[in-house]
């Protein structure tokens, strides 16, 4: 059964992430810590499934990627995330869950009330800014992708230079902390099998995203999500 809710949870948060650029990760962290039984091992296994998503599209979008917009969100996503990976490993697990609860229910206000309000600048403060608050989320929870999204959205004049530009982000970030996280004695042949299941769901979330993205209004979507995430995250702090 664990397998079953790896794959389609990876289904439904690829869906998310082919509609909105971002949030697969977001997705994923409601429920795979409780599979797990980490917060930290789901973390591992969505950051790795990230990777690989990235990547591809990544690959498919190259000639479009601004790669001189990815040194400053990089080089402050690369110290706050070491820092943030060691953290976390050496927090109790039962910490964890209240903590992530309490994130996703504060994502969770802020997507459905103050983003829609906000606008950010290119710059060096707000990409430092940017790099160093992603690293921070990816590496306690796998979900760097809201403030690289904010940043590249408002840096990028096309749709294509910011899905290429932000999933060549995703793909080095993500295999930077699945490094990390490695190196830390995260990883293990179970958590590799869960990876696997998850990396099958990609293809079913890359057919129903678009399906979705064609059909109903993405911003509805997006509002039953952030929903979810309220839920799961109050559950996960008051349980």
């Amino acid at each position: 059964m664990g397998y079953v809710i790896a794959f389609f949870g990876a289904a439904l948060g690829c869906a998310l992430n082919t509609v909105c650029g971002f949030g697969f990760g977001v997705v994923c962290m409601m429920f795979m810590p409780a599979v797990l039984g980490s917060t930290v091992r789901a973390a591992t296994m969505i950051n790795a499934i990230t990777c690989v998503q990235a990547c591809t599209l990544a690959v498919r979008y190259r000639r479009h990627t601004r790669w001189r917009l990815l040194l400053i969100p990089l080089a402050a996503y690369l110290v706050s995330s070491a820092l943030a990976v060691h953290v976390a490993v050496g927090l109790d697990n039962h910490l964890m869950k209240r903590i992530l609860g309490a994130f996703l229910a504060l994502l969770s206000v802020y997507f459905i009330f103050i983003a829609k309000h906000v606008r950010i600048r290119a710059g060096t403060r707000n990409g430092l800014i940017a790099g160093a608050i992603g690293g921070v989320m990816s590496g306690m929870f796998a979900t760097g992708g809201p403030p690289a999204s904010l940043y590249f959205s408002a840096t990028t004049d096309t749709k294509e230079e910011y899905l290429a530009t932000i999933q060549s982000y995703f793909a080095v970030t993500n295999f930077y902390v699945v490094a990390l996280r490695v190196a830390n004695g995260v990883a293990d042949g179970s958590l590799l099998a869960y990876t696997a299941a998850g990396l099958g769901g990609l293809l079913l979330g890359n057919v129903l995203g678009i399906y979705v993205f064609r059909r109903i209004s993405v911003e509805r979507m997006r509002q039953a999500i952030y929903a979810m995430m309220a839920v799961s995250g109050l559950i996960m702090l008051l349980g």
